[in-house]
């Protein structure tokens, strides 16, 4: 340190300061870049994987429900009755329809998630079809019977397969959401650290230099 007692006041005192004005820019840089890291990593949970998880599971509900109208339907003789579950039915066929355009959305970017998405979609379009134009008349005129033997046979392996693939994106979201969880405290950890290394490291070298 014989250099630094060497200086000049002038000296001495333009490199203390300078230094303290470094570690404070290091610090401000350090602090400013883990707290963008962390917004936008809070920001994609958010959008991203913790709505798919909602998303999800609203969409194996809604799946049930529309499984749940056809039984009851089934199970009722008079017409209001069914046509009331049948109104039931149709609003989370609708539900449904806007969750997997919201899944869909989010997913492009995705190829996996758009992968799965478009075999469950292709499922629900052969599951509705037979739905809409053999079990819903079956059952308004009468024949349960012929109903109950497509709902429980197709119709319900349809149903299986849909409800396993919404299970399992179901389940990638909620890990997907669990580690950028983890990652962003290991963040918000990693940039305290630094901040208080730095710190440390000015506070030594300004008693050194005093």
């Amino acid at each position: 340190m014989s250099w630094f007692l060497n200086l000049a006041t002038r000296g001495k005192l333009f490199l203390g300061f300078g230094l303290m004005i470094l570690f404070l820019a290091a610090v401000i840089v350090t602090a400013y870049t883990g707290i963008t890291a962390i917004q936008e990593s809070q920001k994609h949970l958010y959008n991203e994987d913790f709505a798919n998880a909602v998303d999800l599971m609203a969409l194996r509900m809604n799946q049930n429900g529309v499984r749940a109208a056809q039984l009851t339907m089934m199970s009722v003789d008079r017409r209001s009755d069914q046509e009331a579950w049948h109104q039931d039915l149709k609003d989370r066929v609708k539900e449904i329809d806007e969750i997997l355009q919201r899944l869909f959305e989010r997913g492009r970017n995705d190829p996996m998630l758009l992968r799965r998405l478009e075999e469950e979609k292709t499922i629900r379009d052969a599951y509705k079809q037979t739905r809409d134009t053999e079990v819903i008349p079956l059952i308004y005129a009468g024949k349960t019977g012929e109903a109950k033997k497509l709902v429980l046979g197709i119709q319900g392996e349809r149903y299986l397969k849909m409800r396993s693939i919404a299970q399992e994106l179901g389940k990638e979201a909620e890990e997907k959401a669990r580690t950028a969880v983890i990652r962003s405290e290991q963040r918000a950890r990693d940039a305290v650290r630094i901040v208080v290394l730095i710190g440390a490291i000015a506070l030594l070298l300004g008693v050194v230099m005093t």
